[in-house]
């Protein structure tokens, strides 16, 4: 099952699997007792690919907090939710051993241990597939910025082109011929004036 397709739903402690779309909105299953419910639009919901949590280095997104639980348990389910705040700080910190620690409370630990136990029951995480799936996501973004960005080898390439194609439309300077017998006049020695460096107009990058 890809993450996207699995939504938290505000006030209800399951997660739930979108199965159909209505003109108000979803039907979503509950992973934990299979039972569906209409999800409208005025309900806040969140897809499970859109959350993350915060760090002491930024923010982690969660399909990434369950991989790293799927991998320290084996593929098994982790300890019990409903274990008090001590041991559920304790085992998460083993898990994210940078965790804001300002940020994250037991109850957020809580629900994710819950529904990481979820999706387990339901044989939905696949560390490799979700690995693979981020590398390609990743090496998408990285041809995107490359694009946007004039430092890249391909906007400098494009800027030793723009240069070429303006020497290209200089007209060629040649030297004047003087009038059938008679002289040419000395003007002295004339210095080559500095070549004017033509510069690419450079495309603001995205953020």
């Amino acid at each position: 099952m890809e993450f996207e397709k699995i939504i938290a739903i505000s006030g209800h402690g399951s997660l739930y699997t979108v199965i159909s779309r209505t003109n108000n909105g979803l039907i979503a299953e509950s992973l934990e007792d299979k039972k569906r419910i209409p999800v409208f639009q005025n309900m806040d919901v969140s897809t499970l690919q859109d959350i993350s949590i915060y760090t002491e280095s930024g923010e982690l997104p969660l399909k990434e907090v369950f991989v790293r639980m799927f991998e320290k348990e084996g593929g098994k389910e982790a300890l019990d939710a409903k274990a008090d705040n001590s041991a559920l700080f304790s085992y998460f910190e083993t898990i994210v051993p940078d965790f804001d620690r300002e940020r994250v409370y037991a109850s957020h630990i809580k629900k994710m241990i819950k529904w990481y136990n979820q999706l387990v029951k339901n044989n939905l995480i696949d560390p490799e597939k979700l690995k693979a799936k981020e590398k390609a996501q990743e090496a998408t973004e990285g041809e995107a910025t490359d694009e946007k960005n004039p430092k890249t080898p391909k906007a400098k390439a494009s800027e030793e082109t723009v240069k070429t194609e303006e020497k290209k439309k200089e007209p060629k300077k040649t030297a004047a011929k003087s009038p059938a017998n008679k002289p040419a006049k000395s003007t002295g020695t004339v210095k080559n004036a500095p070549a004017k460096k033509v510069q690419a107009v450079r495309k603001a990058g995205g953020a």
